[in-house]
């Protein structure tokens, strides 16, 4: 007797029941996997951020703010370090680059970012040291210029004169920001002071755009690159003497990114910052992993809630299977009749359990890869995250585990049937 044969057939019998039955697994399905590619996309992009340098230089505090804040522009900074760290922090020995940032500024809720030329050309993200443009080519500042640059404006003082300073108003735009704010290569635009945007607009600083990054999947799409010259030389950065050298100095820097040797030296930097009073030194990736062990609880919960979904719309198949054991006694009892065994019968049941549980999998496999699919961009805009929908070994593996389990579930139907006396329905139908 043909088994797989029945199976297909009972299931045309009841197509809406069946379908029913399957779509209640497969959005626990797609629940399931939206948790996991989401959570997995996530962890990675802030992973792959964290390693755009191995060391980070900023003011004393939590090195998990300075993180967040100099890495992800998440929150404010907690201050700045004295901007003689840059160049003493470039001679020391074991130190490979060095990138400087100056936060504080923003245009349309993007952050407007003071930098060199030197995070362009030596920042690894994973796909080698240095970032590629989809539009135009990044400004040219140097380290040394910076220098230079901050020398003449501590020794002349604050000069308000576009012109004199007109070469340095330059961006590079990340591929969200570019997006967001509609600014192409050519377009101008003016910062506002305040990471809000929603502080004095520096009409000081007509700024010109001159390249557009291509799309990383970290944090630095958000941003608004321009010279850390340019951002001294606006209106409202002037130091005063109660703040020079200070955490709240304007011409501090608000973080180094380092990329240092690995092993002895980097231990060595990271023993001997730490021990001074000015600044502090973290690494990025450790600070990430403590992160991760903070909300470990919230991503538990999360994975809690997609599991029981998943366990309930499970169970639905063998509910679904109990609901018809009863109208369909003297069918089995007729297949009894004809020669089935009671293992047959029981292999029936917990074979359409299974196919319906296997349907509903490869279902919520195309909803979820579907849905991911199409929310991929508006996820990145928001949050950054780039989630990559695929199909894969993982997804296999999981329609097939739910394709078992719904056949578990369905051993309870299955041994109401097979312990169905052929005799008495058989008497009930005469």
């Amino acid at each position: 007797m043909k088994v797989g044969r029945l199976i297909t057939r009972n299931i045309r019998r009841r197509p809406i029941a069946g379908f029913l039955t399957a779509l209640s697994v497969a959005l626990g399905v797609a629940l399931f996997l939206c948790v996991w590619e989401v959570r997995r996309a996530g962890e990675a992009g802030f992973q792959r951020t964290a390693g755009v340098c191995n060391l980070l230089i900023g003011a004393k505090g939590s090195p998990l703010e300075l993180t967040l804040s100099s890495l992800y522009y998440m929150g404010r900074s907690p201050g700045n370090v004295p901007f003689r760290c840059f160049p003493e922090i470039q001679s020391t020995a074991g130190v490979q680059w060095a990138a400087p940032l100056a936060l504080g500024d923003s245009y349309r809720g993007h952050r407007v970012v003071g930098t060199t030329d030197t995070l362009f050309s030596r920042v690894d993200i994973g796909l080698g040291p240095g970032l590629s443009f989809s539009q135009g080519e990044a400004f040219s500042f140097s380290d040394s210029d910076l220098i230079h640059a901050h020398a003449d404006l501590t020794r002349d003082g604050h000069d308000h004169d576009h012109a004199s300073h007109g070469s340095l108003f330059r961006a590079v735009l990340g591929s969200e920001a570019a997006k967001a704010t509609g600014l192409v290569v050519g377009d101008s635009f003016y910062p506002a002071h305040g990471v809000a945007d929603t502080g004095k607009t520096h009409e000081d600083a007509e700024t010109k755009v001159v390249g557009i990054l291509r799309s990383t999947g970290t944090p630095l799409d958000r941003v608004i690159f321009v010279p850390a010259g340019a951002y001294y030389a606006m209106e409202g950065h002037a130091s005063d003497s109660d703040r020079e050298g200070g955490a709240r100095d304007p011409r501090g820097l608000s973080a180094i990114l380092v990329g240092a040797k690995p092993g002895y030296y980097s231990l060595q930097i990271f023993s001997s910052w730490n021990s001074r009073l000015d600044a502090q030194v973290v690494r990025p990736a450790d600070e990430i992993q403590r992160l991760f062990v903070l909300v470990g609880g919230l991503d538990r919960a999360l994975w809690a809630v997609a599991l029981l979904v998943l366990v309930v719309a499970i169970a639905g198949v063998a509910v679904a299977l109990s609901n018809t054991m009863s109208s369909r006694s003297r069918e089995f009892a007729l297949l009894r009749a004809l020669g089935a065994s009671r293992a047959t019968i029981l292999r029936l049941v917990s074979g359409e359990a299974a196919l319906i549980a296997g349907f509903g999998g490869m279902l919520g496999v195309a909803l979820a890869e579907g849905g991911l699919a199409v929310g991929a961009g508006v996820l990145q805009d928001r949050t950054g995250i780039m989630v990559s929908p695929s199909f894969g070994a993982q997804e296999v593996s999981l329609v097939l585990g739910v394709a078992v389990v719904g056949s578990v579930a369905g051993l309870i139907p299955a041994w109401r049937a097979y312990r169905s006396q052929a005799a008495d329905k058989l008497e009930e139908v005469a």
